[in-house]
């Protein structure tokens, strides 16, 4: 300090010749003096202390934001097991209406060979292209449900069936595809269609144009999904038979679906199929209206 003001006196005083000697050293006087506490305090949060610091502050950080990092977690696992297994939920109506009425006439079992097709063909096109693991696993899924309702409709077709006259694949008639008597001709004609479309991925597996194509196609069979109901409807020109629930739950979960494809930059097929499906189920709703006077009443 006595240093600084014997500096100041000379720097004051040694200068009689300048005009502006006392704002000066006015101006320096009025400068405090350092506090060497403050070094001190400076000095002594040595690299270590002031690491620990920072590291408590992170912590600090996470601990705030876990509990919304949790809450997004378990909504995105909730949304995955929805695209799983919700696909699946609409059929239990239809399979529970098949039982109770012994008669499978109101429901097209050609939905069960669209979404058979479709499911195939998405399960290779996973193996060129992968995409979300719960989109493979919704294909597994509907696969087995398919076949679960091509057994019920083939138990119950065959104990209704009067005719002794039996419809096989081996026969290769045309005129009796997908009506089959026995459900293993079903199982060997998709397991044929599996052993195909694996040569061909085999093959083409470095080819994009094949792979794209594979996928476009899987999507388009089932965006058709509700075309084979919505013409037996307009043939028959009744939905007797078909369950509405099972309708408004297509509706539903393809609404859903075409969501959860947005929100997850899924390629563009599927949002576009997902648009497609909403519009046939749409359709065949507005057809219950159409051709069932009581129609609110099959909604209970």
């Amino acid at each position: 300090m006595w240093s600084s003001l014997s500096f100041c006196s000379r720097m004051c005083w040694g200068s009689p010749r300048s005009s502006s000697w006392l704002p000066e050293c006015s101006f320096l006087l009025l400068i405090p003096p350092e506090d060497p506490r403050a070094n001190q305090d400076t000095v002594s949060r040595s690299p270590a202390v002031r690491a620990s610091d920072e590291i408590m502050e992170v912590e600090a950080d996470l601990h705030g934001s876990q509990p919304m990092e949790s809450s997004v977690g378990v909504l995105s696992v909730v949304a995955s097991c929805v695209m799983v297994f919700g696909g699946a939920l609409p059929y239990l109506p239809q399979y529970q209406e098949i039982l109770r009425s012994n008669d499978t006439t109101g429901f097209s079992t050609r939905v069960c060979l669209v979404l058979l097709l479709a499911n195939i063909l998405r399960i290779f096109f996973w193996v060129g292209k992968q995409f979300e693991l719960p989109l493979l696993l919704q294909s597994v899924v509907m696969i087995s449900t398919m076949f679960c309702m091509l057994r019920l409709c083939c138990h119950v077709h065959n104990s209704n069936r009067v005719s002794t006259k039996q419809h096989r694949l081996s026969e290769l008639d045309p005129r009796y595809f997908w009506q089959w008597t026995m459900f293993e001709d079903y199982l060997l004609f998709c397991l044929l269609f599996s052993v195909g479309c694996c040569l061909l991925t085999l093959l083409l597996l470095d080819s994009p144009l094949f792979i794209e194509a594979l996928g476009g196609l899987a999507l388009l069979l089932e965006a058709l999904l509700g075309l084979p109901q919505l013409l037996q409807n307009l043939q028959q020109r009744s939905t007797r038979g078909m369950s509405v629930k099972m309708v408004v739950m297509w509706t539903l979960g393809d609404v859903f679906k075409t969501s959860y494809f947005l929100l997850n930059e899924s390629p563009v097929q599927f949002w576009v199929c997902g648009s497609v499906q909403i519009v046939m189920d749409a359709l065949i709703l507005l057809q219950v209206f159409l051709y069932a006077p009581d129609a609110h009443s099959k909604f209970g």
